[in-house]
């Protein structure tokens, strides 16, 4: 994929992101289902691959958020404490997200 294909790409996926994105709602969703379906063995395993480690090379305040969140959603709430305590917002800040989403749908419809 050339540059061209990245400038693409990336506008692309701003749309669906957007605020004003009708699809940013089932993303999310459809995200926290797959953390919550995905084993934690599994989701351990991609530990390995923390991208913030691998491009500074030091550890990463955000190390941990996407474990912590699957944590969360199975029920382990001292499990995401270990990986990160910032897990709880993010899941809060996706959840409200969500709900917001569906509401500013509804009453436009």
């Amino acid at each position: 994929m050339g540059r061209l294909g990245s400038d693409k790409f990336s506008k692309e996926f701003g749309k669906i992101i957007s605020l004003n994105s009708f699809y940013r709602p089932w993303i999310f969703i459809i995200l926290l289902l797959f953390l919550f379906i995905l084993p934690m063995s599994v989701i351990e395993y991609t530990s390995k691959f923390s991208i913030c480690q691998i491009a500074i090379g030091e550890h990463c305040p955000s190390t941990g958020i996407t474990r912590g969140v699957a944590s969360l959603l199975k029920g382990d709430f001292s499990g995401a404490m270990n990986y990160n305590k910032i897990s709880i917002l993010v899941l809060l800040i996706m959840l409200s997200t969500i709900v917001y989403d569906l509401i500013k749908r509804s009453k436009n419809f």
